[in-house]
């Protein structure tokens, strides 16, 4: 009984011949190619969301780390190919669904968070070394500025030279009004902008000097 139930439903296939049957096979395998394709496409389709929200966290680090004004060469390549990766991704998204592919943008997007993780830990190691710069500078700072105002009481008074030397003695009161502001940044942790101030400040010190020097050689030659 069971063996003619077995003859009464044979397998499709069984009832054709070798060419129809091989040709239906490759139909089946055809569409099955076509099938898995469509599958894989449709994983290439999916929008980078996580990628893209990883990538945006990380420069929002870097720029709390200060990367932009530390390592800035290195804070803007994660900005450009942050930038490139959405522009890449929203081309993307102007396509029909069945031809959208995002490995492009995907990938910049996770080369944009590690230039952006790179950005803050450079940053991180910079700041830290500008600190140690400014505390010297401080130091270097303070002392040309005593040595300028040494030099600004004893120098030459009389006529000819008072309206010089009010405007060194000018000079010096911005100087060390600046040099207060340094010290202010430094403070507040804003170390680069207080080795900008400081260096301007022993410049204008040893400026200031010079030109002390050069008064009182004038004064002697008369």
């Amino acid at each position: 009984m069971q063996a003619r139930r077995a003859c009464a439903c044979p397998c499709f296939l069984s009832k054709l011949n070798p060419a129809e049957r091989n040709d239906q096979m490759f139909k089946r395998l055809t569409l099955a190619a076509v099938v898995c394709a469509l599958l894989a496409f449709a994983g290439c389709g999916k929008a980078p969301e996580q990628e893209m929200q990883m990538a945006n966290t990380a420069v929002e680090s870097a720029k709390t780390a200060e990367a932009e004004q530390y390592v800035p060469d290195i804070y803007q390549m994660a900005m450009d190919t942050l930038n490139a990766a959405m522009a890449a991704r929203q081309e993307t998204d102007s396509k029909f669904a069945l031809f959208r592919n995002y490995g492009k943008s995907k990938e910049m997007f996770l080369r944009a968070e590690a230039l952006a993780k790179e950005a803050t830990d450079a940053a991180q190691a910079e700041k830290e070394r500008v600190k140690t710069e400014v505390l010297n500078l401080l130091t270097q700072a303070r002392e040309t500025l005593d040595s300028a105002n040494a030099a600004l009481s004893k120098a030459p008074r009389g006529k000819g030279s008072k309206a010089d030397i009010e405007l060194i003695r000018n000079d010096f009161d911005a100087a060390n009004l600046t040099y207060q502001e340094a010290s202010s940044d430094y403070e507040a942790g804003k170390y680069a902008a207080a080795k900008t101030k400081l260096d301007a400040v022993i410049r204008k010190a040893q400026s200031i000097s010079e030109e002390i020097k050069k008064a009182a050689a004038k004064k002697t030659e008369r």
